[in-house]
């Protein structure tokens, strides 16, 4: 297992706070119908992952690896839904989107000392945008009804607060 190292990354450290960038996506994701579940699970996963791997100046262990696979595993449901792209303008820039990923993700690990400063604009910022754009404009890859799981969510909070 994983322990955090004693050295933490500042919150306002551009490996940081570049995250909020993830988080677009996914609220626009949750208000469509049906829920884009996908991008909620898979992006969620890797923004709160990725958060605890920079915190922790990218320690590499068994929890860094986990991180690794669910981006790896986002990268491959943005390249499938740039495939599924209603009309020329959006798999344009989905296109756009994956290839500055893609080239950013290459250099920066070929060349170390490029990583501070393009890592957090080509893995955190454009994808953001990219499911933006998916959440935006694509339909599900999977139907998923979680309709019964929002009602009981709501429910629990009325329920909570009396309203």
């Amino acid at each position: 297992m994983c322990t955090e190292t004693q050295r933490k990354r500042a919150w306002s450290d551009p490996q940081m706070y570049t995250h909020l960038a993830l988080v677009p996506g996914v609220c626009v994701a949750l208000q469509r119908e049906p829920v884009m579940v996908e991008i909620v699970v898979l992006q969620g996963v890797v923004c709160v992952m990725s958060l605890w791997y920079h915190r922790n100046y990218e320690h590499e262990c068994g929890m860094a690896k986990v991180e690794h696979a669910f981006a790896h595993a986002l990268f491959v449901y943005g390249w499938i839904q740039m495939l599924r792209s209603p009309g020329m303008w959006t798999f344009l820039a989905n296109m756009a989107c994956a290839c500055v990923t893609l080239g950013v993700y290459v250099i920066t690990n070929e060349r170390k000392e490029l990583w501070e400063r393009w890592h957090p604009i080509g893995l955190h910022v454009v994808p953001g945008i990219w499911s933006l754009i998916i959440a935006s404009y694509h339909e599900a890859m999977w139907e998923i009804d979680v309709s019964g799981f929002q009602s009981a969510i709501v429910a629990s909070y009325e329920a909570q607060w009396e309203l």
